[in-house]
């Protein structure tokens, strides 16, 4: 997915809106303010959003199929992925050799991924412009990379099964609305740290 992700940005046209930017210094930082506000940021947002579903998933993540429930049919969230809890009590580690990987830990793979490829739009734009789509229907070869990386991604997750090792079943539609919905947040948070002050955050590298 990085590769192509990186392959769909460097696609993108140069703007005329560049000349207008001054050349970098010789002794520039490698890694900007600018930079740090939105790898930071987007970091911090996606490991909450992350854990929150690896570790407290099982209490708020809804399971629609009876059969994935296993000896929890009453509880309609899903059942927990982790192999064992905090205590060492067994969770997944039961079920693992009959069915293979867990549907609860599919979905935390899945929602990762849509949300990065969400984030390969807020790429788009490296100088906190408020609109990452201006432009975009002017780079088809974007918009099919990034067609393809859904798609590829959708493959994988449902059938991904024995290869990839992803549940067998595949996901509810439900988890894929959870996941796209999640992917969208992206832009809202991306929005955000672009009201925030560069000088608030630290520059990295040599200067």
């Amino acid at each position: 997915m990085d590769s192509l992700a990186s392959l769909a940005l460097s696609t993108e046209p140069p703007k005329i809106e560049l000349l207008n930017r001054p050349p970098y210094r010789r002794d520039e930082y490698i890694i900007s303010r600018k930079m740090v506000k939105h790898l930071l940021g987007m970091a911090i947002y996606e490991i909450i959003i992350v854990y929150a579903i690896v570790f407290a998933g099982e209490y708020f993540y809804p399971e629609p199929e009876m059969y994935w429930r296993f000896d929890r049919p009453n509880n309609p969230y899903v059942y927990p992925g982790r192999v064992e809890d905090w205590d060492g009590t067994i969770l997944w580690k039961k079920y693992q050799g009959v069915v293979g990987a867990s549907r609860h830990m599919s979905n935390v793979f899945n929602v990762f991924v849509v949300m990065q490829i969400f984030n390969m739009i807020n790429s788009r734009k490296i100088n906190d412009e408020l609109n990452v789509f201006e432009g975009i229907t002017d780079n088809w070869t974007y918009i099919g990379i990034w067609m393809f990386i859904f798609g590829g991604q959708a493959v994988i997750v449902e059938f991904g099964e024995k290869a990839l090792k992803v549940n067998k079943g595949g996901l509810h539609y439900s988890h894929w609305i959870i996941a796209i919905i999640l992917g969208f947040t992206t832009w809202i948070v991306s929005l955000v740290l672009k009201f925030v002050p560069d000088t608030w955050c630290p520059q990295f590298g040599k200067k």
